[in-house]
């Protein structure tokens, strides 16, 4: 299936679904951080021309209700695109939006919600394991009824109850790249294999002024996760994470994605020639320009970091994204995915969780945010985005939904061995493996790690009730 006839199965036209709930009760309190940005979207844009009358999401005193909304995104809570784009859900619902920014969001919020008070609305953290979202948010409505709405439906779902809608999605599997530095490196076909990215790495080293590869390490916290974006479209498969699983296989296998992704970065990694001098300083904030630029060459980044690269500088059109370099049988592929998920706080009042899930309706399917952000729209139907050029020999797919019986297992074994394949804490595995890189450690120390990925996978997997449970049922 070539990549046109797959985007139009991903891009199939769905009806917008209104999510409502009952409503009472009072406002919500508000939260505070030291390390966090925070911005309240004002009521003061002009009067909409709808002939709508605005809903009445007052208290009983008659005061607007204020929304808490928590977010990663401190770079549109600085610039003010948030509170200018929520003028208008604040003028349709007669309420007020407060947003609260994480530059480390998924440590900071996974800690606040240690008690009830974690906001109104929130981007969930992959800390949260599938079977307790029911412990802190509140149901948006049943699998059946929202998965021909929205794109990844399932990703925040139990028990056929859907508990957050992505805000928007990515193209995983992709590396951002300055297209003019590449050529001028004199590399005219992109990479579809490990070894020939690093070798037109070292032509950019030898051919161009630019840092070939920008590790982004000093916010390893994050930017070492965008690597974990590769595996699914490394794998080629849509059901890879569970055929782990079934077959109780080791979670890194030579030839296989997690090991092909991380054996990758860690050779990158151990070249000083092919990144910056001193990773322990590098700048989040200041690589977006210097990528623009064509001072750095390469990154390792979800498609969401598209828009953000070419609005940094005088040439965004000098800003592409291409497949990562892995093949299976002479064909690439690469998986569509969400980003954070969007979901109501369960301990608010009523009036504020009816308000929080308008809040989703509105952000998903009217405020146009993912079409800014140069993401995909998480609301079925919507237009792609126009840098996926580079995609069009790809085979695209979202991953398949774990069977009954295995939903939440990958999570929990994933969590509860703290191998944490979506984490990036200081005791990570990427981390590990960045750091025995940067020192020059060479394989045997790669191979040691990932023998303590696979000891601690495997002694959590084989405790694991539920896969026991689903391996007898089904031979």
């Amino acid at each position: 299936m070539n990549f046109k006839k797959a985007m139009a199965g991903i891009l199939a036209a769905g009806t917008v679904l209104s999510l409502t709930a009952c409503s009472s009760g009072n406002n919500s309190s508000t939260t505070s951080s030291t390390n966090s940005n925070s911005s309240t979207a004002s009521n003061s844009s002009a009067a909409d021309n709808s002939s709508t009358p605005a809903a009445d999401n007052s208290t009983a005193s008659g005061e607007a209700l204020t929304l808490k909304v928590l977010t990663h995104r401190t770079d549109r809570i600085e610039d003010g695109s948030l509170a200018e784009m929520t003028k208008a859900f604040e003028e349709a619902n007669n309420c007020k939006v407060e947003y609260q920014g994480f530059t480390d969001y998924a440590n900071d919020v996974s800690t606040m919600m240690s008690t009830t008070d974690y906001g109104d609305v929130l981007m969930i953290p992959d800390t949260v394991k599938i079977k307790d979202l029911a412990n802190f948010f509140e149901p948006l409505g049943t699998l059946d009824e929202l998965k021909d709405t929205y794109y990844w439906a399932d990703k925040k779902m139990y028990d056929n109850t859907v508990y957050g809608i992505a805000h928007l999605g990515s193209v995983a599997g992709g590396i951002c790249y300055n297209k003019r530095i590449w050529k001028e490196a004199g590399i005219t076909e992109l990479p579809t294999s490990p070894e020939e990215f690093i070798a037109d790495l070292k032509l950019i080293k030898d051919n161009t002024n630019a840092i070939p590869y920008y590790t982004n390490y000093a916010d390893a916290s994050w930017t070492l996760v965008q690597w974990a974006s590769l595996v699914n479209s490394a794998s080629g498969s849509s059901t890879y994470e569970n055929d782990i699983l079934t077959s109780k296989r080791d979670l890194f296998v030579k030839g296989d994605a997690y090991y092909e992704v991380y054996k990758m970065m860690f050779d990158v990694f151990s070249d000083p020639t092919l990144h910056e001098e001193d990773p322990m300083t590098t700048d989040w904030e200041g690589c977006k320009a210097a990528i623009n630029e064509g001072k750095i060459a390469t990154m390792v980044m979800g498609s969401w970091a598209v828009s953000q690269f070419q609005e940094a500088g005088d040439h965004p059109e000098d800003i592409g994204y291409m497949p990562a370099p892995f093949s299976k049988d002479g064909k690439q592929y690469a998986e569509s995915a969400p980003d954070y998920c969007m979901g109501v706080n369960k301990n608010r009042s009523d009036d504020i969780k009816e308000l929080g899930k308008k809040y989703i309706t509105w952000f998903v399917g009217e405020s146009g945010f993912a079409q800014k952000e140069g993401s995909i729209c998480a609301l079925k139907g919507s237009a792609l985005p126009d840098y996926l050029t580079d995609f069009a020999d790809c085979e695209l797919f979202i991953t398949e939904a774990a069977p009954e019986g295995l939903v939440g297992v990958w999570d929990a074994i994933n969590n509860d061995s703290e191998v944490g394949t979506w984490q990036g804490d200081a005791d990570n595995f990427k981390i590990k493996m960045a750091e025995a890189a940067f020192a020059g450690e060479g394989e045997d120390a790669f191979n040691k790690i990932v023998d303590d990925i696979n000891q601690k996978w495997n002694t959590t997997r084989d405790a694991n009730e539920d896969l026991a449970a689903y391996l007898e049922a089904n031979g």
